[in-house]
């Protein structure tokens, strides 16, 4: 005997190998989003609909949904309508779209619990930005998210799917707000050719405080004084001037007295400032109503990845991670990407 059975009513039912309907699946997914897989299975679900599965069975309805996300996305499926936002206005009056992206860090374990290094996702988003200069509200949730562990030329056409999606073309000014991360600049300049690339100001800018605590070690206060007054006075120039400025100021500093150390720090941040300074038209961007801090994107990692993923004593298998990133960025994107996700392919 082969030991195996045939039920034709579960095929009618779209019963799973969980052997759950759609619709349990839905809730137990959702369910395992916002908090522990075990918190799920002994708290929420039973106190919302009465389900009583195990943590273990939470685990894997939402590991095989993420997964079955990122096999679609990966196909070139978009969820939802595809519709223009309202663009808010920039001081000119023109409409202006967002692009960004960052990385962060989720601790990794390998099988049998052993000790493995972490891994970095991605987290990628095109958004509609808040604009003083726009009389017109702006719409809830002009958002889309895309996370997981992306290398970056799959991540690229996957966002610019997305942003095709909601009318990015069709923005009269197309902005681009990152860090300098390695790959970074040619990602946006493959796959968002047409936007205005902006250095995230506050990472422009540690850069100066940094070279401040190397020119000014010192612990006394009148070290501490004179660091501060140097790095407030750079960090105003690099706003009001822009970064080329910055590059004058590093080039006339005298470094004649400097140790070697000191040398070294101030050749890294004077470099760093030359091979990004055309990203660094701070008071035209300003001036323009655009913003200059990847605040948002810096904000989507710590809640779509780290809300999640990176709780107390949080350890994960790398396949496992990699679908609840994918999962999150759906769930907290956009509505209707859910909705379009659960109820237009089977899951």
């Amino acid at each position: 005997m082969c030991c195996h059975g045939f039920f034709p009513r579960d095929g009618q039912l779209r019963l799973d190998k969980r052997t759950l309907s759609p619709a349990a699946r839905e809730v137990v997914s959702i369910t395992g989003l916002p908090t522990s897989f075990a918190q799920s299975s002994e708290v929420t679900l039973k106190k919302l609909c009465g389900l009583n599965v195990s943590e273990s069975t939470v685990e894997r309805v939402t590991e095989d949904a993420g997964e079955r996300l990122k096999e679609l996305l990966e196909a070139g499926e978009t969820f939802g309508e595809k519709e223009s936002w309202e663009w808010q206005r920039d001081a000119r009056g023109k409409t202006c779209a967002y692009v960004s992206l960052d990385a962060t860090g989720v601790r990794q374990q390998g099988p049998n619990g052993a000790r493995t290094e972490g891994r970095m996702t991605q987290v990628g988003m095109i958004y509609n930005a808040a604009s003083a200069h726009d009389g017109r509200k702006l719409q809830p949730h002009s958002v889309r998210y895309l996370s997981g562990f992306y290398d970056l030329p799959e991540l690229g056409k996957q966002l610019r799917r997305q942003a095709g999606q909601v009318g990015w073309d069709e923005a009269e000014q197309q902005i681009a707000l990152c860090d300098g991360g390695s790959g970074l600049e040619n990602f946006l300049r493959i796959h968002f050719p047409l936007a205005e690339r902006i250095l995230d100001f506050w990472h422009a800018s540690e850069y100066l405080v940094e070279l401040g605590q190397s020119l000014f070690a010192g612990n006394s206060k009148e070290d501490e004084k004179l660091r501060t007054q140097r790095v407030s006075a750079w960090c105003h120039q690099l706003k009001q001037e822009g970064g080329l400025r910055i590059v004058q100021l590093l080039q006339e500093l005298d470094t004649s007295h400097f140790s070697s150390a000191q040398r070294t720090d101030h050749a890294t941040c004077l470099r760093y400032f030359q091979n990004h300074q055309h990203k660094m038209d701070y008071p035209r961007y300003v001036k323009n109503g655009w913003q200059i801090g990847s605040g948002p994107v810096e904000s989507a990692c710590k809640t779509v990845v780290g809300g999640r993923l990176k709780q107390a004593g949080m350890r994960w298998g790398e396949a496992g991670s990699d679908a609840v990133c994918h999962l999150r960025a759906l769930y907290l994107s956009q509505p209707g990407q859910w909705e379009g996700f659960w109820k237009n392919h089977p899951n």
